[in-house]
């Protein structure tokens, strides 16, 4: 193979390689990062009414991106109040019921149980261990409390930002294109095509995929007889914003709910079904119905970028793991085929 054939891949690897220098970077400020992808990819996804409003009624752009973030602003608004009373009463009595049952009782006798049937166990070292999970647990749900509180202040500043976005990101997108060398600039576009189809496809896939999981979170719960279905539902419904995280995240307060339910783990067993039959319709039905082929992924890659996301920024990473993928496969794809193609080789 001559040198001449391998600079199109050269080149593809370099500005992957710039790309994700930038997004590393960008991880040593995570909020002010968050805040700025969470209002880019809410921008995607209210751009069509706002330009709706623009062309089709004659509404001017600045007015047009007024009405459509307060009539959505006043929506979430309207929803929270109704709902967040409901909710916050539910927690109350789930904190009250939970404060009241022994678990560390509870969890020592079934670890004492589960000791007895192994012989080559200890029962100390296991009741041990017990404990030091339900003290790391706690500490856990502390820090995670606090990081969501830090994680609220970032996003009152969101639709300020979506304004912006939606106001001057296409006139700033314009003068980026119009500074691009002419050689580049059907590549360009194909590029920058392709990243906005991807993004958007794949976040109507995000959202219609953890509001199916949720339902079905909800239904499961309700059929096997556990309280709280409907806000364990929903706790999946969001957790599952992290592919395969969501019947997960919801088979845990599923379970700490049935203990103090029944008072034993009588229903361990019936939240495990329902958890690997929803993870089995989710990754055979779900998926490549509300995905198609937006997000062409392996699974195995699924997980290391979720793993990276992690180590980055976290749980913010995790969420915005995929979507940034997303942008650095697209770009890949586009410019090594517009290079190869277009014979931009110089």
């Amino acid at each position: 193979m001559s040198p001449t054939s391998n600079r199109p891949l050269l080149k593809v690897i370099a500005l992957l390689a710039i790309v994700s220098v930038a997004f590393w970077i960008s991880s040593y400020f995570p909020d002010l990062m968050l805040t700025v992808i969470i209002s880019a990819l809410l921008a995607f996804v209210l751009k069509p009414l706002v330009v709706l409003l623009e062309f089709r009624f004659g509404v001017r752009r600045p007015l047009a991106i007024a009405i459509v973030l307060v009539t959505t602003g006043g929506l979430v608004a309207l929803a929270a109040i109704e709902l967040v009373p409901m909710g916050i009463e539910r927690l109350r009595l789930m904190y009250a019921t939970f404060r009241e049952f022994p678990f560390d009782q509870k969890l020592n006798e079934m670890a004492l149980s589960f000791a007895s049937n192994m012989p080559f166990i200890e029962a100390s070292s296991v009741t041990a261990k017990v404990n030091e999970f339900v003290r790391t647990a706690q500490g856990s749900m502390g820090s995670m409390l606090e990081r969501a509180a830090s994680f609220l202040v970032s996003l009152a500043i969101v639709p300020f930002v979506t304004y912006f976005v939606l106001a001057e990101g296409d006139s700033a997108l314009k003068k980026t294109i119009e500074r691009i060398p002419n050689k580049y600039f059907e590549m360009s576009l194909m590029v920058l095509n392709r990243i906005s189809n991807d993004l958007v496809g794949y976040l109507r896939g995000w959202i219609l995929d953890s509001l199916i999981i949720g339902l079905l979170s909800v239904a499961g719960y309700l059929l096997i007889g556990i309280d709280y279905a409907i806000m364990i539902g929903i706790v999946a419904g969001v957790a599952n914003l992290v592919p395969y995280l969501g019947p997960i995240a919801g088979a845990v307060p599923a379970l700490v709910v049935s203990l103090t339910q029944y008072g034993d783990f009588s229903k361990a067993l019936p939240i495990a079904i329902v958890t690997l039959s929803i993870q089995m319709i989710d990754n055979i039905i779900v998926q490549p119905i509300c995905f198609a082929k937006t997000v062409d992924m392996h699974p195995v890659t699924v997980i290391f970028v979720l793993i990276i996301g992690n180590e980055l920024l976290g749980i913010a990473g995790m969420l915005l793991a995929i979507p940034i993928a997303t942008i650095l496969k697209a770009i890949a794809v586009e410019t090594y085929w517009g290079l190869k193609h277009y014979r931009i080789t110089s």
